[in-house]
């Protein structure tokens, strides 16, 4: 298992350090200038250069390169340009928004579709199977921002419930405000994750229940409950944990959708903020936070393998 870990370790932190240096070429290449952007496109050429000097960006690549690696290496992502604070602090305040839609999403969605895909899985070909099955097409096929809307109108203009419209400016001091300020965006996050969820349980249920193992058991005279919970849905998990380590990458990378629908200030509203502003540090900075958040759900999926599955061995 430690030599696993020691691999895994050096995996993530050459991608981190790929990934880092992949963003900072590309923001080179970019048009536009910070300081310009910040003082206007008609400002004063001195005062423009004396911004430049102030923010680092009259340095040559290189050396801000190396002296934003040698920060990093220390905890250090840099200031922000566009906030004027330091970039773990923008990324804290995001993550502490977008990190409970994200979690607190895929765990209802979890909860909602592993009960209704062993269900279709066990009455495959009935009329219940088919109602499932189109249901989850149905929340597939249907836009996030779409969905968020609808709720807005039918939770808020329709049914007049007391929900916030938008995140409370001073984040979690008021925990209560702030859920429930985030009730309707997980739910919509939750539709989208639960329809594909579904989907994967019963292909996965379906197959294992025609493997060979689960016809000994059943020849054995187990209960059907004990075959589908003890020997076949374990099995099955595999495939859904991949898919929802993956989702979970996914929703930090898309967040963006839903969090400007809602008008959140999450990690993505602040990524597209960083980009149009030409905050390079902070836009770095994100990068390497969402790498690294990616990096260590990936090791827990794998570990996961482990348990689920004994012949899975990292040894």
């Amino acid at each position: 298992m430690w030599p696993y870990l020691a691999r895994r370790f050096a995996v993530a932190l050459a991608t981190l350090w790929l990934a880092s240096s992949l963003v900072f070429v590309a923001l080179l290449v970019i048009p536009g200038d910070p300081a310009s952007i910040i003082l206007g496109f008609g400002a004063d050429p001195e005062r423009i250069a004396a911004l430049q000097a102030r923010l680092g960006l009259d340095k040559p690549p290189l050396e801000r390169y190396l002296l934003w690696y040698a920060g990093a290496l220390q905890g250090d992502l840099g200031e922000s340009i566009r906030y004027s604070s330091p970039v773990r602090t923008e990324i804290a305040r995001g993550l502490s928004v977008t990190l409970p839609v994200v979690v607190l999403s895929l765990l209802l969605a979890t909860l909602i579709s592993v009960p209704l895909g062993v269900l279709a899985a066990r009455r495959a070909g009935s009329w219940l199977d088919v109602g499932i099955s189109a249901a989850a097409l149905l929340g597939i096929v249907l836009p996030s921002f779409w969905v968020g809307l609808m709720f807005i109108y039918l939770f808020i203009v329709r049914l007049d419930l007391p929900l916030p419209t938008s995140f409370p400016i001073d984040g979690w001091r008021d925990p209560q405000r702030a859920l429930l300020a985030l009730v309707l965006p997980i739910l919509t996050v939750t539709l989208s994750r639960s329809a594909l969820l579904v989907r994967m349980v019963r292909g996965s249920v379906l197959e294992v229940l025609n493997q060979d193992y689960v016809r000994t058991a059943r020849a054995k005279g187990l209960a059907e409950r004990k075959v589908l919970y003890k020997h076949a849905l374990k099995n099955a998990a595999l495939p859904v944990v991949t898919v929802l380590g993956l989702e979970f990458s996914q929703l930090l990378i898309a967040a963006v959708i839903v969090e400007t629908v809602f008008g959140l200030p999450g990690l993505g509203s602040l990524s597209l903020t960083a980009i149009n502003a030409r905050d390079f540090p902070l836009v770095q900075g994100i990068v390497v936070v969402l790498a690294a958040f990616i990096v260590l759900v990936n090791l827990i999926v794998d570990l996961l393998y482990a348990y689920l599955d004994p012949r899975v061995s990292y040894a």
